[in-house]
């Protein structure tokens, strides 16, 4: 390994201390996109932090929702590197958690070790500060970054990205000037298995509802006694059945009209990189991270890996309606709601999905069914592993003794396609050592020692150092 990666690794070694301590600033500032809680304040220690390590500017840039962090960089090199990033978290509300969730604490979880179990601590607060702790320890031992940073962070990725777009088209001179999109993340399995994703699936989220008062039947304001269900009629009930058209009986396959008609099938380089995932894939980890017995229709290896990968869905979030506290109360409900998603794999386009819901409702008869769009949404976005940058990100990950598994995309989704779609066509690549998990769930967390199965908050760090130099010889 290069002398100049050694003495920047001591450094980081040596501001273990000082790098957790600004990991758990960030944490503790909330910053609850869905309910709008500490949003401002945690964008304004976000644009600080980025001043902190020498910045030459950054700014709040308003938009018609959240403020996005922009900041800039110069190194005078070759090379300019977008890094994107999320300040803002989902809630923290759960039952369950074994910590208060914004405090920020260090405790030993087995079979970990030291972890930080926090809201943001994977998802993904957590590498954001880790990320600023390695470019300062490179600053400190260097006098220079490798690359030109301009810094991106936005506020409403839990809300579809939903103005990101706005930002975008204001500041699309800045942004043509990066070479690359950089997200950094903490992409280890709970075994210390690096996974690098080559893409992301699109998403689309929104509302189902279906009310007495639009359907004309039932209850029309409010719920009333349920022993009127002899004589009323049910809005819930009849949701029910609008809902049961849209899949099969066990959820697993879309029943809409042209819903798998774009979809693409896996190509020549997906087949191959299937081919040598399968001969390391854990599936026997996936299960125990996520806490499930199996997968649909009990599949494994390659085809299970398929199935995830290449497959759009149609997800209910939720669903609410009547009475749902302790004990009993017989209500006939006069209104129910839903929260859905739609993932988008190659070739499905945002704009298409809630059309086709549309039509799908009417064409069974539940016109009264309503649709909100809670979020555009994005496109699928996808990268070659022969290109460039994807291969300077193995080549880090090499460097710093780990071998990484190659995925041709994640099933989550992640706003890539407005910055790798035109006017931008920037190509993007993300990862870097470390574990978490729980992104979403009660104790989420991010390990931060070293010695367990998996790398902690200094060898993410130092992944982040080789990731931007071979950026830079890319």
């Amino acid at each position: 390994m290069k002398e100049f990666y050694e003495k920047i690794f001591k450094e980081i070694d040596s501001k273990y201390e000082e790098h957790l301590k600004r990991v758990q600033r960030l944490i503790r500032q909330p910053s609850v996109s869905p309910l709008n809680i500490g949003i401002r304040d945690c964008a304004e220690l976000v644009k600080d932090m980025f001043l902190e390590i020498g910045c030459s500017e950054a700014r709040l840039v308003e938009t018609s929702g959240n403020p996005v962090v922009f900041a800039k960089y110069n190194a005078n090199a070759e090379k300019t590197v977008l890094v994107y990033m999320m300040y803002d978290t989902m809630p923290a509300d759960e039952e369950g958690w074994i910590v208060p969730p914004f405090e920020g604490k260090v405790i030993d979880m087995p079979p970990f070790g030291a972890t930080l179990v926090a809201r943001g601590a994977f998802n993904t607060k957590g590498p954001l500060a880790a990320f600023l702790n390695a470019v300062e320890a490179i600053k400190e031992v260097t006098k220079e970054l490798p690359v030109n940073l301009i810094f991106v962070a936005e506020g409403e990725e839990e809300l579809g990205s939903r103005h990101l777009p706005e930002f975008i088209q204001k500041y699309q001179s800045e942004l043509k000037k990066a070479d690359v999109l950089f997200f950094p993340t903490a992409s280890e399995n709970r075994r210390g298995k690096p996974i690098i994703h080559l893409g992301v699936k699109g998403i689309v989220y929104f509302e189902l509802e279906l009310s007495g008062e639009k359907w004309g039947k039932g209850p029309t304001k409010f719920g009333i006694h349920g022993s009127n269900k002899a004589w009323i009629d049910s809005p819930v009930w009849r949701f029910i059945h609008a809902l049961s058209t849209m899949t099969t009986n066990d959820g697993n396959k879309v029943l809409i009209e042209s819903f798998y008609d774009k979809v693409a099938v896996p190509n020549e380089e997906d087949e191959y990189l299937l081919k040598e995932l399968v001969k390391t894939f854990d599936e026997e980890t996936v299960k125990e991270q996520l806490q499930i017995k199996q997968f649909i229709d009990d599949k494994h290896g390659i085809d299970a890996l398929r199935m995830y990968l290449f497959s759009p869905t149609l997800n209910i979030n939720g669903i609410w309606s009547g009475y749902i506290q302790e004990g009993t109360k017989t209500l006939l409900p006069h209104k129910i709601t839903a929260k859905m998603d739609v993932r988008l794999v190659p070739n499905m386009r945002t704009e298409d999905v809630l059309p086709m819901i549309r039509k799908h409702l009417d064409k069974h008869g539940f016109k009264e069914v309503e649709i909100r769009m809670l979020e555009v949404g994005y496109n699928p976005a996808r990268m070659s592993y022969k290109n460039k940058y994807v291969q300077a990100l193995i080549k880090a990950i090499e460097e710093m003794n780990k071998k990484p598994e190659i995925w041709p995309t994640i099933a989550g989704s992640a706003p890539f396609s407005m910055f790798h779609d035109p006017p931008l066509n920037l190509p993007f690549i993300e990862g870097g050592l470390g574990h978490g998990g729980l992104a979403h769930s009660p104790n989420e967390y991010l390990v931060v020692g070293e010695g367990g199965p998996t790398s902690g908050l200094r060898t993410l760090e130092k992944s982040y150092v080789a990731i931007l130099y071979n950026i830079a010889k890319a």
